[in-house]
């Protein structure tokens, strides 16, 4: 009785090992394969963003297989990208490096070299902004496209009304060199970024009477960057030498410093403040062996502590809480929409990139903007993130990108594809892309 007992169990437990030997083995190949698909995939999606620019076509067959074959952030995001090229348009802008759009997207504000341009989106039409002396260094433009402002290398910076923007007037002058200006939402306050190491906040409601409401000493060199709130309650500056430092404007006479970024950044390159003054990116130069870029998300709304009265929304304690990729090239400019949910990106020698910060913890790549046709050098949002323009660092133009269908895109990629005519493609690219893989193993 024994002996049949215990030759069951052996009988058992040799059954038991032989299904758990052939799981694992199965296990193993489904995970090899699984491997595989993923391998395959992101070399798919590798190729096409290497065709986007000079074959299109390919580039949209291979981002399409791509998907298929394993659909995740990095395969949706390419054929997002490739879809997304043929939404741009060229405006009639040369010359131009610096680009900053109205919060409707209607008009465009493109500046370089020795000229400013008006470019009005519904008509083409192009305005210069008077007869240049110098190299034109900086320049904004309100929200409500109402008013611009321009800064010659060395020279005061002049205030422009674009109420009619066919027939732009030349207003006021703001007394000082400039190094970066921001403007508020309506354009009754703007702050310059002195060549020198200061922050000039000027009241602008009589654009040709400005009033200097206060100067500001900041340590560290130029005032390379400047921002501000929509409602000009806060301002955000960095320079060549010194932390990127955030103040507290609800007396424009009395600026008061709220705090600084910690662990202090003293290679900043870029900077945007969203509408509300809630979400900050910094981009900078992230000292090591090769000096890479990141951009950082930063809230200015950090959670309150027991001990803390400060409201929400205290630009006294920013907290960083995501950095965007490291970058290869230098981040030379960056934007946010109005909301501050998306981010535009440009890169020195990578064109630019749209992300999604609806959760600021998480940034999701939405889509690559190609570089067309050359390297950007700056770049810009609408309010609401539908428009994004780039500038191109020799000035060979400005390129005009719709996003308005971006997060469906997004969503959706392989859906939109087919509106926009996607087909299968060649038993031949297949071969040569996939170094002649089956395609019954990845159907």
């Amino acid at each position: 009785m024994d002996e049949h007992l215990r030759g069951r169990t052996f009988l058992v437990v040799a059954v038991a090992l032989l299904a758990f030997t052939g799981w694992g083995w199965w296990h193993e190949q489904d995970v090899s394969k699984s491997a595989g698909r993923v391998a395959l995939a992101h070399r798919l999606a590798l190729h096409a963003a290497e065709l986007r620019d000079r074959d299109p076509g390919t580039a949209r067959d291979l981002g399409l297989a791509a998907l298929e074959i394993h659909a995740d952030r990095l395969t949706r995001a390419g054929l997002t990208s490739t879809i997304l090229a043929w939404e741009q348009k060229g405006l009639d802008a040369d010359g131009a490096d610096q680009v900053a759009v109205s919060g409707d997207g209607r008009l465009a504000l493109a500046t370089g070299f020795d000229q400013a341009q008006v470019v009005i989106r519904a008509s083409g039409d192009t305005r210069v902004l008077g007869e240049r002396k110098g190299f034109v260094r900086v320049s904004a433009l309100s929200s409500d496209g109402r008013t611009a402002l321009v800064a010659e290398q060395g020279a005061a910076t002049t205030v422009w009304d674009l109420d009619d923007p066919w027939h732009p007037v030349r207003r006021g002058t703001l007394r000082g060199k400039a190094a970066s200006l921001a403007l508020t939402r309506d354009g009754r306050t703007a702050a310059v970024g002195g060549a020198e190491g200061t922050m000039n906040v000027w009241d602008l409601t009589d654009r040709a009477r400005p009033l200097r409401r206060s100067v500001t000493a900041i340590s560290g060199g130029d005032t390379e960057e400047v921002a501000l709130s929509a409602d000009g309650r806060t301002a955000v500056t960095s320079n060549d030498h010194g932390p990127v430092t955030i103040w507290d404007l609800p007396d424009p006479a009395h600026p008061v410093k709220a705090g600084e970024l910690s662990p202090a950044i003293h290679t900043a390159t870029a900077l945007a403040l969203s509408a509300d003054g809630r979400t900050l990116v910094v981009a900078r130069l992230d000292p090591g062996e090769r000096w890479k870029s990141q951009a950082v998300v930063w809230t200015l709304a950090g959670p309150a502590s027991a001990a803390s009265t400060a409201p929400s929304g205290d630009p006294a304690r920013p907290v960083p809480v995501a950095s965007i990729e490291p970058f290869d090239a230098e981040i030379t400019d960056v934007d946010l929409s109005a909301d501050g949910r998306t981010a535009l990106v440009v890169e020195s020698e990578g064109g630019g990139s749209l992300w999604d910060l609806s959760e600021p913890s998480g940034p999701v790549r939405l889509a690559a903007l190609p570089r067309w046709p050359v390297d950007p050098a700056g770049g810009a949002l609408s309010a609401d993130a539908s428009i994004a323009l780039t500038a191109g660092a020799d000035g060979s133009g400005v390129s005009r990108w719709d996003l308005r269908r971006l997060r469906e895109t997004a969503a959706h990629a392989a859906r939109s594809l087919c509106e926009h005519g996607g087909r299968s493609m060649t038993r031949a690219n297949w071969d040569r892309y996939t170094g002649g893989a089956k395609p019954s193993d990845y159907g």
